[in-house]
């Protein structure tokens, strides 16, 4: 959906090693890391993505896109993610929103 709506995308797939967002976003000058999941089991990997964009000196200029079955925008919050989706259209909406403002 992201790539329909004209937005360049960088699909890292399943299973992703978590210093491979950041190292991804690092090579590419990524404005956006959106990671999604279905598991609860592996969302306490967004907040350590967002820990190690901090690390790096990068928090400021990525902004963190989450959603996905489990993920609620109270999660989100929790986690200092700065959009949550609850779907690839409103994802889609939403970044280009953002996009377009900074």
């Amino acid at each position: 959906m992201l790539e329909a709506g004209g937005i360049e995308v960088y699909d890292l797939g399943r299973d992703v090693v978590l210093d491979e967002f950041v190292n991804r976003a690092k090579e590419v000058e990524a404005h956006f890391i959106i990671m999604s999941t279905f598991m609860t089991t592996t969302m306490e990997g967004m907040k350590t993505v967002i820990e190690k964009l901090k690390t790096e000196g990068m928090r400021d200029s990525v902004k963190v896109a989450i959603g996905g079955g489990p993920i609620s925008q109270r999660f989100a919050t929790e986690i200092g993610a700065d959009l949550y989706t609850k779907d690839a259209n409103e994802a889609v909406r939403k970044i280009k929103e953002i996009h377009e403002v900074a």
